[in-house]
């Protein structure tokens, strides 16, 4: 079977100069879905998915049988950029806005990328001298009926596995956001504070530590699919 090749080139959008810097992920997922694509090396061997940026260029090859893929990823500066409906004839170039401070990731989850029950590394690291916003919230496309979700850092390396969001449902499809509601609470302890050391929970902004992220989906969870939204500012 033959095969496409996809090379795309991260650009300053001002200025058109190529981006170089170490670092950025890429997430291609199937066209239209949460779906990791299945990727290949020119050698017809597996590639792994997330892609590593090489001095800022994606490059990755799919079956012959796939016209078009969505791209979720981050620039080695920790700009974030959504690219869908990519064919491999193009566009060729992302244009990141690297003067530009707010961004939100956009984090693909489905199904069949994750084991229910089991913290799973989005692929994506928290960005370098940020702040992650307490707006954490999930874009439900595939609902799970009782099931939740997680969204933290590596517990693995001493983050929090729930830190952004906490037992956030994936039971309705739309957004499930993040609240400190009474009774309800859903937005993780990374991004909340005690105002008066009595209970009292406030939102607040949480400095990036530079973890991976991760997801946990509840343990009976067999169809939920959607997207992690994580709001910060680069400083």
């Amino acid at each position: 079977m033959g095969q496409k090749r996809y090379e795309i080139q991260l650009k300053d959008h001002v200025t058109g100069e190529v981006i170089l810097g170490s670092g950025g992920m890429a997430v291609v997922c199937t066209q239209g879905t949460s779906a990791q694509a299945s990727l290949l090396n020119a050698d017809g061997s597996a590639k792994a998915n997330p892609v590593t940026l090489n001095n800022g260029r994606i490059e990755f090859e799919v079956a012959d049988t796939v016209t078009q893929v969505d791209i979720y990823g981050m620039a080695p500066g920790g700009e974030f950029y959504e690219l869908l409906a990519v064919k491999p004839s193009g566009p060729n170039e992302i244009a990141i806005d690297q003067g530009r401070s707010h961004h939100t990731m956009k984090i693909p989850f489905d199904h069949a990328d994750y084991t229910a029950a089991a913290e799973t590394d989005s692929g994506f690291d928290e960005p370098a001298n940020a702040i992650m916003l307490p707006n954490a919230a999930v874009r439900v496309v595939n609902v799970d009926a009782t099931e939740s979700i997680d969204v933290g850092t590596d517990s693995n390396d001493s983050g929090d596995a729930d830190g952004f969001l906490d037992g956030a449902s994936v039971a309705t499809a739309g957004i499930a956001k993040g609240t400190l509601a009474s009774g309800g609470q859903t937005l993780g302890a990374l991004l909340r504070a005690d105002e008066s050391g009595a209970g009292v929970l406030v939102p607040e902004g949480h400095v990036s530590t530079e973890k991976s992220i991760t997801y946990t989906v509840s343990a009976g969870s067999d169809t939920a699919a959607g997207f992690i939204l994580l709001p910060y500012v680069l400083g």
